[in-house]
């Protein structure tokens, strides 16, 4: 069933929303961060992927978060695994996520549903009651699979009313990409290391055949906008991989020679192996391209498994025509909620026959 998420945008001075309350530092090791955190500053816990995720579990009959942003970013709230409301972060601000709750153990996610080029968020900690307590996050997944794409995979526009509405912030929802529906299915923690307009040699209507700064360019980095500091490979290691890129590279003239893309996708593939060893890697194409993408990555697939005995190497082409153009496409004809719930159930038994994973398809 669809998630309905209501914006509200609460700008708090002082903390007049809440009781009598105690401040709990972004430092404190009761909270779980999944994706890529910067933690230079451990009171000030930086990031700009989309897709990052803070979860932390406490008792107490109120809530409310500390955070800033450089830009103007939107996250989702869930209270208790249910979707509360959406909120936007512009600056300093407090934002209250809970008040009158009940005094029983409460469960709370924050997720950052917009991508890195709407600004960097800073977590500095919560607010709860006076006389609340911080308990351990103990619902850890025993999966993790990390995402590799572009605006698709960012989910881009995935709550646009129809595909002529132009993209706006507001809403572009990484929650309904087909990468965390999956993860959802599989019970899978997840990162998301995706970029709207990207692709694996040449960016979106870029003059020339190659661009001096693709996808694969930000594969390394702690945050998706600044080169520097590079990300702590040992720090989280994924089960699997799963790539989707190719789309910006032949969306517009001239298209990039077919041996020039073929060797830097398997530069990135080379470079994935480097930093996690011999795991399964899912090579998805669609919906929103066709050929040549589709017959060159499979070919690159087909040379890995024949080749190089790369068994564990897949190929998953997706259709354009899977998408039904009049209710699957949200903002600028990219995939909308049903559109993503579409690419997910077309990859998820791939992936599920490769590794032996179960799932569940309660989202389908």
């Amino acid at each position: 069933m669809k998630q309905v998420f209501l914006v509200f945008a609460f700008l708090l001075i002082g903390l007049s929303g809440l009781a009598q309350t105690q401040f709990i530092p972004a430092s404190h090791e009761a909270f779980r961060y999944v994706g890529r955190f910067d933690f230079s500053n451990p009171q000030e816990v930086r990031f700009d992927w989309s897709g990052v995720y803070i979860q932390f579990c406490f008792r107490g009959t109120e809530c409310a978060v500390k955070m800033s942003d450089t830009g103007h970013n939107y996250y989702n709230v869930f209270i208790d695994e249910q979707p509360s409301k959406t909120v936007d972060v512009k600056s300093d601000t407090i934002l209250t996520i809970g008040s009158q709750l009940g005094t029983q153990v409460h469960k709370v996610r924050i997720y950052k549903r917009t991508e890195g080029n709407q600004g960097t968020g800073t977590f500095k900690g919560i607010l709860i009651s006076e006389n609340g307590e911080m308990l351990q996050w103990n619902d850890i997944p025993a999966r993790r699979i990390e995402f590799i794409g572009n605006s698709i995979t960012c989910g881009y526009g995935t709550e646009g009313l129809s595909k002529s509405e132009r993209w706006q912030p507001s809403t572009e929802n990484n929650y309904l990409s087909y990468a965390p529906i999956m993860a959802r299915a599989f019970k899978a923690d997840y990162h998301i290391v995706a970029h709207s307009g990207l692709g694996v040699v040449r960016n979106y209507g870029y003059k020339e055949k190659v661009s001096p700064s693709a996808m694969p360019d930000r594969f390394n980095r702690v945050f998706d906008e600044k080169e520097l500091p590079l990300w702590n490979f040992k720090q989280w290691k994924p089960d699997v991989v799963v790539i989707n890129l190719g789309t910006n590279d032949f969306s517009t003239q001239p298209f990039p020679d077919k041996a020039v893309f073929k060797a830097g996708y398997e530069k990135l593939i080379g470079e994935v192996r480097k930093q996690y060893g011999d795991l399964p890697i899912f090579c998805v194409v669609g919906p929103m391209t066709d050929e040549p993408c589709y017959s060159y990555v499979k070919e690159m697939v087909d040379e890995f498994r024949s080749v190089y005995q790369k068994k564990n190497v897949y190929f998953v082409g997706i259709p354009v025509y899977l998408m039904n153009p009049e209710k699957d496409l949200g903002s600028d004809s990219h995939p909308n909620y049903q559109g993503q719930r579409k690419m997910a159930a077309h990859v998820l038994p791939v992936i599920a026959s490769a590794t032996g994973w179960d799932f569940k398809n309660t989202e389908f």
